[in-house]
């Protein structure tokens, strides 16, 4: 009886793989889509309550994600596990170099390529969720309404078999509210991929500035609130260019871009708010130069503060970027005092805050600055620079004014 219970066994396990085989090569084979989704999700049922003779696989974390974020189907990983490794990973290059491309321009024209998003796409941030693509092209569309949107991408990985990874900032600047708010947002965009099909079938997204990145998160609103509420305005003028590459509750990280300024020195045992020397570079922009050329008025003053060394601290204008980067192209100033001089640029990390800068208001800004920077990983070099942005004649509450610091060793993640 043992022996006749053991060839019964047998006999099915071998017919069952006689099956198995055919449902594979069913699969592999040209068929339609809906076919083909037929039959895995067939093979699936199956293999999870052991038709085939088979225990069903303790699925992965990257499986569970892809499952409970993206809303793909158990069809779908069930072909995924039996697709070639080879053709997944060209098809994940497939999908990363046109989510490259995608990202260039969808909030250049608002339009979405339909065709590479599944119609069940899930999208999380931590203000809103949709569970559409049609709600992902909303809500591109509502930011392109509202916001003239700067996106940089500024790395894409494929981050595991069913996932792309991205790192980016995004800057939107208020078509609506008279004092024009500008919101920066940086962070990652987790993609899920059917690496069969080659779509996106979810995306999450997770903002450096908040620690709480569910969705709603209260943390993510109030950061939208507090930066549609800032005040501080920006005139516009010529200023050097940056881009931000990390934002934080506390600060940004930024790379500027070389850029021309006329400097002048500042007295020893200037206060750090201290305004002495901008007379000397108001009169070389204004014409007090070798071909008395007046030049357009730029923002920020920049003054240094805590420099050691015989230069000791300095006060800066920007000049104009159509001069490009070389000194040279410069009229010479008539004012000894005054020098032009190229910024070669580089990381900085910035915070700002309204008002008259007053000497305590300075030295408390740097302090909590190096302090944030510490907490994160990161040192400042020694000394820092007070950027003013605003005239006199600006009301305090409405001026912009930054402390910079020079970081050493950032390194964009």
């Amino acid at each position: 009886m043992q022996l006749c219970h053991t060839s019964s066994v047998c006999h099915h396990r071998s017919s069952n793989h006689k099956l198995l085989t055919a449902r594979l090569a069913a699969i592999k084979a040209p068929c339609s889509e809906p076919d083909r989704r037929a039959a895995s999700s067939d093979l699936v049922v199956r293999a999870a309550t052991g038709g085939y003779g088979s225990t069903a696989r303790e699925p992965n974390f990257d499986s569970v994600r892809f499952r409970q974020e993206s809303g793909a189907s158990a069809s779908t990983s069930a072909v995924i596990d039996v697709t070639d490794d080879n053709q997944k990973h060209t098809r994940m290059e497939e999908v990363k170099q046109f989510l490259e491309a995608e990202l260039g321009r969808i909030f250049t024209d608002g339009e979405v390529t339909r065709a590479k998003y599944a119609a069940d796409m899930k999208f999380q941030d931590p203000v809103v969720n949709y569970a559409s693509l049609d709600g992902f092209v909303f809500n591109i569309r509502a930011l392109r309404t509202a916001f003239n949107v700067n996106f940089n991408l500024h790395n894409i990985d494929i981050n595991g078999p069913e996932e792309i990874k991205t790192r980016w900032t995004m800057t939107l600047k208020s078509r609506f509210l008279p004092w024009q708010p500008k919101l920066v947002f940086s962070g990652y965009s987790y993609y899920a991929i059917d690496a069969v099909y080659g779509r996106i079938t979810g995306q999450r997204d997770v903002w450096d500035a908040i620690q709480d990145n569910s969705s709603p998160s209260i943390e993510g609103v109030a950061h939208v609130i507090k930066q549609l509420t800032d005040l501080q305005q920006t005139p516009n003028l010529d200023s050097p260019h940056y881009i931000v590459l990390k934002k934080t509750k506390e600060y940004e990280v930024r790379q500027y871009s070389p850029y021309l300024v006329a400097e002048t020195s500042m007295p020893s045992g200037t206060r750090p708010a201290g305004g002495d020397g901008f007379t000397n570079l108001a009169g070389y922009i204004f014409g007090g130069n070798s071909r008395s050329t007046k030049m357009e008025m730029t923002t920020p003053v920049i003054s240094t503060g805590g420099q050691q060394g015989p230069s000791g601290d300095k006060m800066q204008f920007p000049i104009e970027g159509k001069y490009g980067e070389d000194p040279d192209v410069l009229p010479l100033p008539n004012d000894a005092r005054v020098t032009r001089k190229m910024e070669e640029g580089g990381i900085v990390a910035a915070t700002s805050f309204p008002g008259i800068p007053l000497d305590f208001q300075v030295t408390e800004a740097e302090r909590k600055l190096r302090a944030a920077l510490l907490l994160d990983g990161h040192s400042g070099q020694e000394g820092y620079q007070l950027a003013r942005y605003n005239d006199p004649f600006t009301l305090p509450f409405l001026r912009r004014n930054e402390v910079l610091i020079a970081v050493e060793d950032f390194e964009l993640k």
